[in-house]
């Protein structure tokens, strides 16, 4: 069947006790087969797939990094629906009583209105706070967070090993007297690169204590305490590379791109600061909205590198 076979699908509503007759437009189902043969349809598409989001560690850890992050902001949004919806009621008769006083210092008095719309707007009680259940969606939702975290620290088990070409790298740079880089910054990168070794050590000692892949006298105070510090080696690495970012690049040149990569190293600070303190300073909505913020960027490029042609 073509195309043109189709495009008159119809869709009968009743209305005042007669049919209405609407189509699909022709272009929507011409756009709709275009797109199709470009991505679901298309050998193309899945072999982009697999060459630039499957087939490396990293760009999978790109990709779960930020829908864990944004599986977890969904959750605690729909956890706390009832308050954000009370917080937009509360805000809303706010702003009615603050019209409601300007109003009166000119006599007009909008609550006694003769207009019934006007009356019913400017009569309604302060809201009330209606707490409800936790939602049962939010509760998949944390879930699947919480799995693709443990996901991708698990993936990271390796990390180490494939530090240490870098690792290596640096310090020859760094005992290296011919090379023209001056020695602070080659110094910074070295430590830096020991930096993602110790935390990413601490993170596999964390992980694999607490899956009980090692016994030791108490495998939660041992977990807890190496996340805490791979947490805090990570926050000193986060602040080195935002000094850095600053330091090392003129202000003639601090263009989208720089102000965009500063901004992924800073929104991470208050995730650093909640993972190093032992009761934690962030509700799982902030955690959420710092890592999709931190996530969001590589995320999209990633996305929009596909080539759909």
């Amino acid at each position: 069947m073509s195309i043109q076979a189709i495009a008159p699908i119809l869709s009968m509503k009743q209305q005042s006790g007669s049919s209405r007759v609407t189509s699909i437009p022709l272009t929507a189902l011409l756009q709709l087969q275009a797109l199709l043969k470009k991505s679901l349809f298309s050998r193309k598409f899945y072999q982009e797939i697999n060459d630039k989001v499957l087939s490396k560690s990293s760009t999978v850890d790109t990709n779960l990094y930020f829908i864990c992050y944004f599986t977890l902001l969904v959750s605690a949004t729909l956890n706390n629906k009832p308050k954000i919806i009370y917080w937009l009621k509360k805000q809303k008769y706010n702003l009615l009583q603050i019209i409601l006083k300007i109003s009166r210092t000119y006599g007009v008095e909008l609550g006694q209105s003769n207009n019934k719309f006007v009356s019913q707007v400017f009569s309604q009680p302060p809201p009330i706070y209606n707490d409800k259940d936790n939602s049962e969606l939010a509760v998949h939702f944390k879930a699947i967070s919480s799995y693709l975290a443990d996901i991708r620290i698990f993936n990271r088990l390796t990390e180490a090993i494939k530090y240490m070409p870098w690792i290596i790298d640096e310090f020859r740079a760094y005992m290296d007297p011919t090379n023209t880089t001056a020695k602070l910054d080659r110094f910074v990168n070295f430590a830096q690169s020991l930096n993602c070794l110790v935390l990413e050590l601490l993170e596999n000692a964390g992980w694999i204590t607490d899956h009980n892949w090692v016994g030791t006298s108490d495998n939660d105070w041992w977990s807890f305490e190496t996340y805490i510090w791979c947490s805090r080696i990570w926050g000193a690495y986060l602040l080195i590379e935002i000094i850095e970012l600053i330091r090392r690049t003129p202000t003639s040149k601090r263009n989208t791109n720089w102000k965009i990569e500063l901004f992924k190293q800073v929104i991470q600070v208050p995730l650093v600061a909640h993972w190093s303190l032992r009761e934690g300073c962030l509700t799982p909505f902030w955690v959420g909205v710092c890592g999709c913020g931190a996530s969001w960027w590589n995320f999209k490029d990633m996305w929009k590198s596909i080539d759909l042609s």
